[in-house]
This record gives structure tokens, sequence and C-alpha cells, in this order.
């Protein structure tokens, strides 16, 4: 079993004008234009599971709790500050809650020093969705655009290897969140694809292991209602690259911890910004036969666009 939380602060922001504003754009002189500005900070905890059934077969679960802090300002087409009292489009506000769990199989197998695994799964839609907020924009009522889940049976694929040498780890693995179809509010979620390679050092008899991370986040636009989304967390590929280590405190007990940072944004919609994310973890093995043993063979799959559940 592993408990983690991750965490990244990030920002968006959009030019506000008709006929998003609503209602009041049919007054005479419409409103005029302004910019919207939301500083974010995102935060999952996780709690994953993992049982092994067969030597080549294991069931997994994740647990999730995700909390979003955002903070909206506002400013003329000229940059000076611009109250907007009563805000239908953003809320200075915490929305915590259960995201969509995770239950997967994943199949193993190796030769020599290589390792390998497939997983494949589903999420299921427990985490709490909202209603079209851009129907209500345009109406003029207030909405909210976080989504804490998204309403639908999502498909989980991934793949991974590792070669384990007496002197180097080395490790590629890729993880698919497929969106295939809308929720009853007429919501269809990103579809999230993640892709990295790690190299580790193991040091101190294994013990310790510093290693640096190359990853590649890809998620696609939301879509309401079969259109796309003018706003939040439009369609983006993000590279990052980032370092870590992973303590073996004991064979059972494994403390882990990892920085990464945004070095190129492959995208020139606008976008949710972030400059990196951060992550910790503390697992715990168990042998139901009665020995507690260290958790190998699970390859580092983390869902690097946590926040990527708008």
């Amino acid at each position: 079993m592993r408990l983690g939380a991750s965490g990244l602060a990030g920002s968006a922001g959009h030019l506000a004008e008709c006929p998003d504003l609503g209602p009041a754009c049919a007054e005479t002189p419409p409103p005029v234009p302004y910019h919207h500005h939301v500083a974010l900070w995102m935060t999952d905890v996780t709690a994953d599971v993992s049982y092994q059934v067969t030597p080549w077969l294991a069931a997994e679960a994740r647990l999730l709790l995700r909390i979003v802090d955002t903070f909206p300002t506002y400013t003329e087409l000229d940059g000076t500050p611009k109250l907007v009292p009563g805000d239908i489009h953003h809320h200075d506000r915490t929305i915590v809650g259960p995201g969509d769990p995770w239950l997967i199989a994943r199949f193993s197998g190796g030769i020599g020093k290589l390792s390998s695994a497939a997983r494949l799964g589903l999420s299921f839609p427990l985490g709490r969705t909202e209603p079209d907020p851009y129907r209500l924009g345009a109406a003029g009522e207030w909405h909210e655009h976080t989504q804490l889940g998204t309403g639908t049976f999502v498909p989980i694929v991934g793949v991974g290897l590792t070669y384990a040498l007496d002197s180097v780890e080395i490790s590629a693995s890729a993880l698919g969140l497929f969106s295939v179809y809308e929720n009853d509010q007429g919501f269809r979620a990103p579809t999230r694809i993640f892709g990295g390679a790690r190299v580790g050092v193991p040091l101190l008899e294994g013990k310790v292991t510093p290693y640096a991370t190359v990853d590649l986040a890809h998620e696609s636009a939301e879509i309401w209602n079969g259109a796309y989304a003018l706003e939040g967390f439009n369609a983006r590929t993000d590279l990052l690259v980032g370092v870590g280590a992973r303590w073996a405190i004991t064979p059972a007990w494994t403390l882990e911890g990892s920085v990464r940072a945004r070095v190129l944004r492959l995208t020139d919609a606008a976008a949710f910004n972030y400059p990196g994310m951060a992550q910790i973890s503390i697992s715990r093995a168990w042998d139901l036969g009665g020995k507690d043993e260290d958790e190998h063979g699970h390859e580092d799959e983390d869902e690097h666009g946590h926040g990527h559940g708008h």
C-alpha cells in the first residue's frame, strides 16, 4: 500500500468579452471586455493498493482525494486592477472531494534483468461533476468549471519496462486514460496520456536510489455538448524534467519524493499554466503469508497531470 500527496501551483487567464459576459451583452452599450486571472493551488492525496494474485497478475486500486483552491482577480485592458463583485464565472473558494477511483489488472513478466508490465483497467464515476458552465454562463447564472470527476467510466491502459543493473536502474512507462463518451451533463472529460523515462543509481547497498526523470504529459480539450471548451484546461502537451529519491527505510517501508519542472509547453492554445509539481509518498508492503517484503515491480506511473482532471 502506498500513501502519497502531490501538489502544484498554477494559473489560468482569459479575456472576458461578449457573448461570454452573458445577458449584459444585450445592453446598450455592451460591457467593456476585461481580463480574468485565476490562481490555483491543487493537491491530490492518493491511496494505492496492490495485491499480487499470482507471480504474473496483480490487482491494483487507487483512491483519490482532490483539493482545489482558487483565487480570482481581474484587470482592465490596460492592466488596471478591476473589482468584480459577485462574479458568476470564478469564485474565491476551496473545493474538496473524492476523485474517480481506479481499478486495474497488472500483468507482469521478465527475462533476466528486464522486467515488463501491462495494465488494463477503469476509473469509476464517483467524483463530483458540475452542470455545463458555458450554458449557465451564457444565461448569466452562477457556475463552476472545476470537475472533481468525469461522470463516465474511463478505460485505462499502461505499459512499462525496467532494466536493473548493479549500478543503474533504467525504466520507461506510459499510461493513458481514454475518455470515450460524455456524461449526463454533456461533459466529455479530456483524454490524458503520460509517458516517461527514469534513470536511478542505487546507493548504500540499494537502500537509497536517487533518480532523474523525463516526462511527457498530454491532455486533450474538454468538450461540452459537442463543442470544445473556450477556457480553463484546454488541450496541451508538456515536457517535464525532474529529480527524486527512493529510500528503503526497511525491507517493507519505502519513502519517496520528487520534483518536476516544466521545461517545454507544446501548445499554442490558452491553457492552464504551471511551473512544475512536487510529490511525496510512503509505502508499506506485506506478505500475506506472514513475511514482510519490499514492493518491487511497480513502475512509477503516477498521474503526473493530477490537477488535469479539471
